[in-house]
C-alpha cells in the first residue's frame, strides 16, 4: 500500500488545514483523513490528482532528491562553484549550508591576505550573487562557534547541523563534497549518502586556504563578487594641479587595472555648470558618495590593485577651507573607507589652470597641503608623501611604492584545513 507521510509533510509546509485540502480536491475530510493514514485501499486517482495539483506535487508521484553541501566559504572560490554546479545537476533541490564561526573566522582573516575581513553577509552574498539564477539552489547560515575546529568536533557538529536541518525541513538523502576523508565522516555522523566531486581536484586544483595565503598567485579562481576583498586599493592625494590625475591614470595604465576618477570634478561639471563658485556646503556628501560609488566600481573589476583619484580626506579638506567646518557624512566615509596605501604628492610641480581650480599660489598650495597632512594624521591614516619634483621621478616612485604593497599580499598560515576548504 502506498505511503502518503509526503502529501502530510506538503501539507504542514503549506500551513492549510485538513478541511481545506478537502474542499479544495472535492472530498470530504473524513476520506482525506483516511488517505493519509492508509486505511484506504484503492483511493480515486481523480481524487489523488486533484490532492497533487493542490499541492503543487507531481503526480505520479516522484520522490524529490534534495541534495546538501557544507563548508565555510572563506573564500568562495571556482572549486566550490565546481562541486556545487555539479550537485544541483543531480539534484531537484541543493541546500547549501554556510558555517560561521566569529573567532574561527577572525584568526582565518589575520593569518590571510585578504584587504578586508568580510562579514557572515557578505559571504552569504557571495553564494547569493552567484548562484542567484539557479532557481533550485538554497542558501543558508549556520553558526558553528563553539564546535571544536575541523578535523575535531564531529559528533557535536553533527548533531547541531542535523537539529538545524530538521528546524529548516532539509530532508536530504544525498551530500557533496570534495573531500574524500569527510565522505566516510558525513555517512557516518549523518546517515546520509555521500557524494565525492573530483576528490584529486583533477579539474580545478585550487582551496580556500591557498587562494588565503597567497591570492595574487591564484586570482584567476577567485570569483568577482569575492575579489574586492583580496584587491589592493591605492589612493593619490595632493592639492589643486599637483598632478595625480595623470598619475592615476598612468598607474592603471601601467598595471592594467581600474581607477576611481576625482568625483567632485564631474559633479561641478554636471550639477554647478561647470564653475565652482556655485559650491555649497550642502554639495560635500553629495560629492562623497557620488566618491564612494566611483572607488565601489573600480576595486570591483580591478586586477589586483585599484588606484583611487582623491580620497575622503581631501574632500573634507576642500569643505574646510571652503566653508570654514567639516563634514559629518563626509568624516563618515574616511573612518569607513580604509585603502592599503595613501601616496601624498608635494605640491611642487608647476601650478596649470583649468579653470577649476583657485589655489595657486604658493602660500595657497603650502596651506592645503599641511591641512592635508593634519587630517591624516588626526585620522589615523598612514601616508608616505612622494617629493620627487619631476612627473617622471614620481611615476617611478609611485610604481615602486604599489609593488612593495602587493609583494606583502602572500601570508604564511599555519592553521589546519578547516571543513569544505
Amino acid at each position: 500500500m502506498q505511503n502518503y507521510d509526503y502529501l502530510k509533510l506538503a501539507i504542514q509546509q503549506q500551513g492549510v488545514t485538513l478541511q481545506q485540502v478537502a474542499e479544495a480536491c472535492d472530498m470530504t475530510k473524513g476520506y482525506l483523513s483516511q488517505l493519509l493514514n492508509q486505511k484506504i485501499k484503492s483511493p480515486s486517482a481523480s481524487k489523488l490528482e486533484a490532492l497533487h495539483h493542490f499541492l503543487a506535487l507531481d503526480y505520479p508521484y516522484r520522490q524529490k532528491v534534495v541534495g546538501v553541501i557544507f563548508g565555510k566559504f572563506y573564500p568562495l572560490h571556482t572549486g566550490h562553484i565546481y562541486l556545487i554546479q555539479r550537485a544541483c545537476s543531480q539534484v531537484d533541490e541543493l541546500h547549501i549550508i554556510m558555517g560561521h564561526d566569529e573567532p574561527r573566522d577572525r584568526q582565518l582573516f589575520e593569518e590571510s591576505a585578504m584587504s578586508e575581513q568580510p562579514t557572515t553577509a557578505d559571504r552569504l552574498r557571495w553564494l547569493l550573487q552567484t548562484f542567484k539564477y539557479q532557481k533550485n539552489i538554497r542558501i543558508h547560515s549556520f553558526n558553528e562557534e563553539g564546535v571544536e575546529p575541523y578535523p575535531h568536533g564531529w559528533d557535536i557538529w553533527s548533531q547541531e547541523i542535523s537539529a538545524f536541518m530538521a528546524e529548516k525541513q532539509i530532508n536530504a538523502q544525498r551530500v557533496y563534497t570534495s573531500e574524500q576523508d569527510d565522505a566516510a565522516m558525513f555517512e557516518r555522523y549523518l546517515n546520509i549518502e555521500t557524494i565525492v566531486v573530483d576528490a584529486k581536484r583533477s579539474f580545478i586544483n585550487i582551496s580556500g586556504h591557498q587562494i588565503r595565503q597567497d591570492p595574487f598567485r591564484y586570482w584567476d579562481y577567485i570569483p568577482t563578487e569575492v575579489k574586492p576583498f583580496f584587491v589592493r586599493k591605492v589612493a593619490l592625494l595632493g592639492g589643486e594641479s599637483s598632478g595625480k590625475s595623470t598619475l592615476v591614470n598612468k598607474l592603471a595604465n601601467i598595471f592594467n587595472t581600474t581607477s576611481a576618477w576625482e568625483y567632485g570634478r564631474d559633479y561641478v561639471f554636471s550639477q554647478l555648470g561647470g564653475d565652482e563658485m556655485a559650491l555649497q556646503y550642502s554639495d560635500y556628501d553629495k560629492i562623497a558618495l557620488g566618491q564612494a560609488q566611483y572607488i565601489d566600481f573600480a576595486v570591483k573589476y580591478a586586477n589586483k590593485v585599484a588606484f583611487i583619484d582623491t580620497d575622503f580626506v581631501t574632500t573634507q579638506a576642500f569643505c574646510i577651507k571652503y566653508e570654514g567646518k567639516a563634514h559629518p557624512f563626509v568624516q563618515a566615509l574616511i573612518a569607513e573607507y580604509r585603502f592599503d596605501l595613501v601616496i601624498l604628492l608635494e605640491n611642487n610641480v608647476p601650478w596649470v589652470a583649468d579653470g577649476l581650480r583657485s589655489l595657486g599660489s604658493s602660500v595657497d598650495r603650502k596651506e592645503f597641503q599641511l591641512l592635508l597632512i593634519d587630517l591624516l594624521q588626526q585620522n589615523g591614516i598612514p601616508f608616505v608623501q612622494v617629493k620627487e619634483d619631476d612627473y617622471d621621478s614620481r611615476f617611478l616612485r609611485c610604481i615602486e611604492l604599489v609593488e612593495q604593497v602587493l609583494l606583502k599580499s602572500s601570508s604564511t598560515l599555519n592553521g589546519d584545513r578547516l571543513l569544505s576548504e
